[in-house]
């Protein structure tokens, strides 16, 4: 989930897999996004959505992407809102989509509710960053809305995985592979 400009075509997702768990326990699965959403049992429970995607080539940038939001529910007949959140980030690039590498980077990152849920305000939330396609994370400190990341020197990739907490309990974990490209300033 991550909000940046977007140059030339769009790459289709290659393999999506939402996922639904109540309670702990597998309820429903597809293969593909889109369509109707997924029912939901009668009572309150917990709710585990979980949704991943690849991308083949040639895209190279969001690689592979997974979210997963944890909310407690109970059967409505009327659609509303599912209490989630999501977690922007807006890195400032160039037309390539890159950053320079071997600097400090600040990105500004959000937490959105989605509009007319019940989505406490944010209680918590942490990044981190990995500079091998996910193989090694390390944390990315916050402050005043903006994450701080050590580019290294050379060329490479900046992938983000956060993690946010709400007041009302709901939780997502977002990953983003590959979310921009860093390289030498010319």
């Amino acid at each position: 989930m991550v909000s940046r400009r977007r140059h030339g075509h769009r790459v289709p997702p290659r393999g999506d897999r939402p996922s639904l768990y109540r309670d702990g326990v597998l309820i429903a699965e597809r293969s593909a996004l889109g369509g109707k959403g997924f029912g939901v049992l009668p009572g309150a429970a917990d709710y585990r959505l979980v949704v991943e995607t690849a991308r083949g080539a040639p895209a190279t940038l969001s690689a592979r992407n997974s979210a997963a939001w944890t909310f407690r529910s109970e059967h409505a007949e009327d659609d509303h809102p599912l209490p989630v959140s999501v977690v922007r980030f807006s890195p400032a690039l160039d037309a390539r989509n890159t950053a320079p590498s071997g600097e400090t980077y600040r990105l500004p990152v959000r937490v959105e509710r989605q509009r007319g849920s019940t989505a406490g305000e944010v209680r918590d939330l942490t990044v981190e960053v990995s500079f091998d396609d996910g193989a090694t994370w390390s944390p990315a400190p916050i402050r005043k809305g903006r994450v701080t990341v050590n580019h290294p020197a050379g060329e490479g990739f900046v992938s983000l995985r956060a993690k946010a907490a709400d007041t009302a309990g709901n939780t997502v974990e977002q990953t983003v592979i590959r979310t921009y490209r860093i390289a030498l300033r010319h």
